[in-house]
C-alpha cells in the first residue's frame, strides 16, 4: 500500500471512529433525559407503554405506532424530553395517529432548524419557525405550517420548556392554509379520486372474475365488496370481528343480514366504542356470513375473532392493547390490499393505466354518488358515518356537470382499452363446455327464438341472463347468435334512459355494451376468415 494510501483509510478510519463515538455519547445524552419521564403511560384507549426508550413501536387497536427520536438531528438532542412529554399529552388524550403526525410535524421544523446551525437548539425560536414557513410556505397544499401551529399551540398551552413565546405568537397570528381536504374529489382525480360508473362495473367485474378463477384471496374480494357497498374507512375494516355481523330470521322465515361497523374519528371515543349498522343485499349477506363462519373455526378467541384476520406476526410484546389479537393494523392491511388487488386492476380508461384500487376510493366514489343523486349534507354524512358536515362539502363540489361529461366520453367504444368480455367464441354450438345439457343454453325471446351462446357454469348465478352474461368469463357465444339483436336494444334503452332519467341510470349497462360490441368484432373476424379458407380451398 503506497503512502498516500494509507494515510487515506487511516483517515478515513478515524473519522468513522469519530462519527460512532459522536453517536454514542448522543444516545448517552438522550438516555439521561429519560430518566425524568414516567415508567408507564395510559393511552385514551386504557392500554399502557412505556415511554423512557427512544423508539416506540407499538400497535394499538388497528394503529401502528413507529415514532424513533433517534433519526431526529442532534441539533434538537435538548427538545426531546420536552417532545416527548407533548406527545405522551397527545395519546392521552387524542387519537394515536395524531401523535404520530405531530412527531412528524416536529422532524420537518427539526429538519429545517439542522439546516440552519449546527449548534445543539434547547428553545425552538421565531427565527426557526420563520425559516420553516420560508422553506416551505403558509399556502402548500398539506399546511404544513397550520400542522406546525397545532402543534406549537400544544405545547404552549402545556407550558413545557423548549418554546420561546415570540415563535408560539408568530404562528398563531399568521394566517395559514389548512390541509387541502377533498381537492381528490372535487377534481374526480383519476388516480385517487372517485371511480365511475364506468370503472365502478369494471371492478366488479374484474373482481368477480379473479375470485371464480382463484386469482384473489376471499378476504380481499369480500373486504372490496364490502368498502363498495358501504363506503367506510379501511381502519373501520380492520376493527371489525365476525360477531359484527349479524343472520336474522323474522316471523316468516325470511332471512336478512345486517353489519355493525365501528365508526371512527368520533370525540371522546376510541375504535369499537359505537357502530353504523348497515344492511347488507341478501346474495352478499348469504356469501359474507359463510365466510365469516369459516372464519370463525379458524380462531379459539371467545367470539373475539376478526372479520378480516391478519397473517402479519409481530414481535411478542407488540401489541399493547387486548381484543385485537390478529386484527390489521391500518398500515399493514393498506399495503397488503393495494399488493393484491393491483393484480387484477382493469385499466382505467381516463389514464389508459391499471387503476389505482385504494379502499378511500370507494369511500369517494359512495359520498360523491350520493351529492350527484342530490342528497343533502346530513345525509351524506350519516352515509359515510362522519359526525358532522364540514368534511361533506367536497362531494357535494363534485358537481352533475362534471359527472355528466366523463358519462359522455366513456359511453362511447371503450373496447380497445378494456377487456369487457371475458368468454371464448363457440363457431360449433357442439363444441360448448355442456353441450349435452339443454339447460345451458342462454335465450332471451324478447330479443330473438335464437340462442346466443351457452353457459359453462352449472352455478345457478340468478343474474339478469343474457345481459348479465356478456361480462362473465363463463359466457361461451355463439358465432351465429344474434348479439347485433341485443346491442341494437341495448343501445336504444341507454338513449332513452339518459333523457327521463340521467346519465347514471343510464349508464348501467355500459360494461355489457362494450362486452357485447367485442363479441360482435370477434364474430365478424372469424367469419371472415372462415370465408378466407373456404376461397383458398
Amino acid at each position: 500500500m503506497s503512502q498516500n494510501e494509507f494515510e487515506f483509510f487511516a483517515a478515513d478510519s478515524a473519522e468513522s471512529e469519530a462519527e460512532v463515538e459522536a453517536a454514542r455519547k448522543r444516545r448517552e445524552a438522550w438516555a439521561k433525559l429519560d430518566d425524568e419521564l414516567p415508567s408507564v403511560v395510559t393511552l385514551r384507549s386504557k392500554s399502557h407503554f412505556d415511554p423512557r426508550p427512544m423508539f416506540w413501536s407499538f400497535a394499538d387497536g388497528v394503529t401502528y405506532v413507529a415514532i424513533n427520536f433517534e433519526s431526529l438531528p442532534a441539533q434538537v438532542a435538548p427538545l426531546v424530553l420536552p417532545l416527548k412529554r407533548v406527545l405522551i399529552h397527545t395519546f392521552e388524550k387524542n387519537s394515536p395517529s395524531y401523535a404520530v403526525n405531530l412527531f412528524r410535524t416536529f422532524k420537518r421544523l427539526a429538519l429545517t432548524i439542522a439546516s440552519i446551525t449546527a449548534e445543539p437548539v434547547s428553545e425552538i425560536t421565531d427565527w426557526h419557525v420563520s425559516s420553516f414557513i420560508g422553506q416551505h410556505g403558509l399556502k402548500d397544499e398539506l399546511g404544513l405550517a397550520s400542522q406546525l401551529g397545532a402543534l406549537l399551540s400544544m405545547w404552549s398551552k402545556l407550558q413545557y420548556r423548549g418554546l420561546s413565546d415570540e415563535a408560539a405568537r408568530l404562528l398563531a397570528n399568521t394566517k395559514k392554509k389548512g390541509n387541502s381536504k377533498g381537492k381528490a374529489v372535487r377534481t374526480l382525480d383519476p388516480v385517487n379520486g372517485p371511480f365511475t360508473d364506468y370503472e365502478l362495473q369494471q371492478i366488479v367485474s374484474a373482481l368477480n372474475s379473479a375470485y371464480a378463477s382463484n386469482l384473489i384471496e376471499e378476504q380481499y374480494f369480500y373486504l372490496t365488496w364490502l368498502a363498495i357497498l358501504t363506503g367506510q374507512r379501511i381502519s373501520q375494516y380492520c376493527a371489525l370481528k365476525v360477531k359484527d355481523l349479524v343472520r336474522k330470521v323474522d316471523e316468516f322465515g325470511d332471512i336478512s343480514y345486517e353489519i355493525s361497523i365501528p365508526k371512527a374519528k368520533q370525540r371522546e371515543e376510541v375504535i369499537r366504542d359505537s357502530f353504523l349498522v348497515r344492511p347488507l343485499v341478501f346474495q352478499f349477506g348469504e356469501a359474507l356470513w359463510a365466510y365469516a363462519q369459516g372464519v370463525k373455526a379458524m380462531f379459539d378467541l371467545d367470539g373475539e375473532e376478526p372479520l378480516f384476520p391478519s397473517d402479519v406476526e409481530h414481535r411478542p410484546g407488540h401489541r399493547i392493547g387486548a381484543g385485537f389479537e390478529w386484527h390489521w393494523a391500518t398500515q399493514e392491511l393498506a399495503k397488503h390490499y393495494k399488493e393484491a388487488l393491483s393484480a387484477i386492476a382493469p385499466v382505467s380508461p381516463r389514464t389508459m393505466e391499471p387503476m389505482n384500487l385504494a379502499i378511500g376510493r370507494f369511500r369517494d366514489t359512495i359520498g360523491t354518488r350520493a351529492a350527484q343523486e342530490g342528497f343533502g349534507e346530513l345525509v351524506i354524512a350519516e352515509i359515510l358515518g362522519h359526525s358532522d358536515t364540514q368534511n361533506i362539502k367536497a362531494y357535494i363540489a363534485a358537481i352533475p356537470e362534471i359527472a355528466s361529461r366523463l358519462d359522455r366520453l366513456l359511453g362511447s367504444d371503450l373496447a380497445p382499452i378494456a377487456s369487457a368480455f371475458l368468454g371464448r367464441i363457440l363457431s360449433k354450438h357442439e363444441d360448448a363446455t355442456r353441450a349435452d345439457d339443454p339447460a345451458s343454453t342462454i335465450k332471451d325471446f324478447r330479443h330473438s327464438k335464437e340462442g346466443f351462446g351457452s353457459c359453462g357454469s352449472k352455478y345457478d348465478c340468478k343474474f339478469r341472463a343474457p345481459i348479465a352474461c356478456y361480462t362473465c368469463f363463463s359466457f361461451e357465444a355463439w358465432l351465429d347468435g344474434p348479439h347485433e339483436k341485443l346491442l341494437d336494444h341495448l343501445e336504444k334503452e341507454r338513449e332513452r334512459l339518459f333523457v327521463t332519467s340521467g346519465p347514471r341510470v343510464a349508464a348501467v349497462n355500459d360494461l355489457t355494451i362494450d362486452a357485447i360490441r367485442a363479441v360482435i368484432r370477434e364474430c365478424n373476424r372469424i367469419k371472415t376468415k372462415m370465408k378466407e379458407e373456404a376461397s383458398n380451398e
